[in-house]
């Protein structure tokens, strides 16, 4: 038998009280279920739609639906993973580059201005925490449009690098700036090395981000869209 649509929403709120809450990871799981939801009730007519769910559910072992999230959720992730280094790459070689060489070389004259050396952590850590507030605002009515939906959530990664920079940002005043230290100490020298790559490696990072989210929006539309007709 075909399922209606009033059955279909019922099984998209089985799915959800299973744990799922995702929208398209329900819809994911869904078309694997359906299908075998509607075998039983052709079997057995008098199969109520919660109990075809349980065998249903049942029959994919002890980790239930967690294979089918985990593997769509993996395929999110490795898309976004691919998609950061296009990015990068087509930044590093498009004329684009030239924005980050400009902002070094407006930092390196600040700090000649002001005749300390060390300047350019504050000038660099101040224009990665203000990229970051915009980048936050601009796309925070968008973020609570989506995140219902792995595929928009799925870009966590993002996310993960916008909060090491901005941390390292934070901290390089008191770790670089302001550090003291003997810089012969190999930790030390590290430590600070660390933070200076993660700032640089940021400053880039922050120039290809809205794209990144700009496609993770785009794919999430597009499912939205499907799933609303």
């Amino acid at each position: 038998m075909k399922l209606t649509r009033d059955q279909i929403d019922q099984l998209k709120k089985l799915i959800s009280y299973k744990g799922y809450p995702e929208i398209d990871v329900q819809y994911e799981i869904l078309d694997h279920v359906a299908c075998k939801v509607e075998a039983l009730l052709d079997e057995n007519s008098k199969l109520g739609l919660d109990d075809a769910f349980r065998k249903v559910h049942s029959s994919f072992g002890i980790f239930g639906f967690s294979t089918l999230e985990e593997s769509y959720k993996k395929a999110i992730e490795k898309r976004i993973r691919k998609s950061y280094w296009q990015e990068l790459t087509l930044l590093l070689k498009s004329f684009r580059i030239f924005y980050p060489i400009l902002l070094g070389l407006l930092i390196y004259q600040a700090t000649l201005f002001l005749n300390d050396p060390q300047a350019w952590v504050l000038f660099l850590a101040g224009f990665l925490i203000l990229g970051t507030s915009i980048f936050v605002i601009r796309y925070w009515k968008s973020h609570q449009a989506y995140k219902s939906y792995a595929s928009y959530i799925g870009s966590t990664h993002i996310f993960q690098i916008i909060n090491l920079g901005t941390l390292c940002a934070v901290y390089s005043y008191q770790f670089v700036y302001k550090n003291t230290e003997d810089t012969s100490l190999l930790f030390t020298y590290l430590f600070k090395g660390a933070i200076i790559l993660v700032l640089i490696w940021y400053s880039l990072s922050l120039f290809i981000l809205p794209r990144l989210l700009e496609k993770s929006i785009a794919e999430t539309q597009k499912l939205k869209t499907l799933y609303e007709t």
